[in-house]
């Protein structure tokens, strides 16, 4: 049976998109770049039709936002992740990275290190030498089964005196781990212990697969929820990311009024009229869309694993947990960064992530939030490229 998601949509060119305007003149036709982490689908029909009303209203002045949006929030994350939220624990902000900015602003002091946990999401190495902090890595293990924490590592970063934040990818972008309950109860023990605060990025925390639960690093219990801040948003879930509405959910008060102050102090006060509406609509209504969707992004995967077991049996893909993306070690085809990229975009005509920019020069990463009949297209273009048949 066809589903919502195999139903074409146009390219979106010369709509500013970051995705596929950024191409220039290096887009050829036929490709859609397989980079950026946001959707090649529509939105659910219910936002789509409340954001037309919106428009159709014909004038939005500066947002507010009351009960409903506050219940839109309480009531999804009760329901998809049996987390009882506080509305006095909100923060409204535009990103969770510029929430995220904002903590680090707010918890730590220049020169303090704050940990990651490379292969990871690009911006937090940003988020933290951009604000003048440092860098402490805890590098992810790399199994045959997938990625593991080395514990034995982070306890040795985090005992460091210097050493006073971590950045947690829950779930993780981009190696698809979603962490169970145990791990993230282990490193919120040790965090404790050593004190250092735990700031929780969980934008894919709705985008997880059966058998593979989200656990809120906060719903482990009191201790756990007063060291921690949790960076939440609606965008990855339905594809809203161009509607800036994200929330920084932080359960101990004193943190909670240092985080608010901090953002208050960045200037970024002012929130977009539509990313407000398609939350609400969003948490009310579209929990089946979001069930639907997974489930395609895994048909995707498999179709994706299936066809590098075929034609690309040296490359090592990563068992997909949560988010829609794809991580794809192309060592033995190309290791070189450089080399690797210009045969993908020039050759293959295909657009990725590279891996150098999340501190693993040898790999790529796929998007996957896209149509079946793209993503076939796009792997016989490389399977082309490679001089493979089928």
């Amino acid at each position: 049976m066809a589903s919502q998601f195999d139903r074409p949509v146009p390219a979106r060119v010369g709509m500013e998109a970051a995705k596929w305007d950024m191409l220039g003149d290096r887009r050829k036709d036929g490709v859609v770049p397989l980079s950026v982490a946001d959707m090649e689908f529509r939105s659910p029909e219910a936002i789509i039709t409340a954001l037309e009303e919106t428009a159709r209203f014909g004038m939005w002045g500066y947002t507010g936002w009351g009960d409903r949006y506050y219940n839109a929030i309480r009531s999804w994350m009760k329901q998809r992740h049996n987390w009882e939220v506080q509305r006095e624990w909100i923060i409204r902000v535009n990103g969770v990275v510029q929430g995220l900015g904002a903590a680090i602003r707010a918890f730590t002091r220049p020169g303090d290190y704050v940990v990651i946990q490379p292969p990871v999401y690009p911006h937090f190495f940003d988020c933290v030498t951009g604000n003048d902090r440092l860098l402490a890595e805890n590098p992810l293990i790399r199994t045959k089964s997938g990625y593991e924490i080395d514990f034995e590592d982070l306890e040795r970063q985090l005992s460091r005196p210097e050493v006073t934040a971590m950045i947690l990818c829950s779930p993780h972008n981009p190696v698809g781990r979603v962490w169970t309950e145990k791990e993230l109860r282990r490193l919120g023990d040790l965090c404790l212990k050593h004190r250092v605060l735990v700031l929780s990025d969980e934008i894919h925390s709705d985008l997880v697969q059966p058998g593979h639960p989200h656990t809120v690093f906060a719903s482990l219990g009191e201790e756990h929820a007063k060291n921690c801040v949790i960076g939440s948003a609606c965008s990855k879930t339905f594809s809203l990311a161009g509607l800036c509405c994200a929330n920084m959910i932080v359960p101990d008060p004193e943190k909670k009024a240092r985080l608010a102050a901090e953002v208050e102090r960045s200037g970024c006060t002012t929130f977009s009229t539509f990313g407000t509406v398609a939350l609400e609509v969003g948490y009310e209504q579209c929990a089946p869309w979001v069930d639907e969707l997974m489930e395609y992004v895994y048909g995707n995967y498999e179709y994706l694993r299936d066809f590098l077991a075929k034609h690309f049996p040296e490359l090592w893909l990563s068992p997909l947990e949560g988010t829609y993306l794809a991580w794809i070690d192309f060592a033995p085809l190309e290791p070189d960064g450089e080399k690797r990229a210009a045969f993908l975009e020039e050759q293959a005509g295909l657009f990725l992530t590279h891996g150098a920019a999340f501190g693993a020069p040898t790999f790529e990463r796929v998007n996957l939030a896209c149509t079946r009949t793209v993503l076939a297209q796009a792997l016989d273009r490389l399977l082309l490229a490679a001089g493979r048949s089928r």
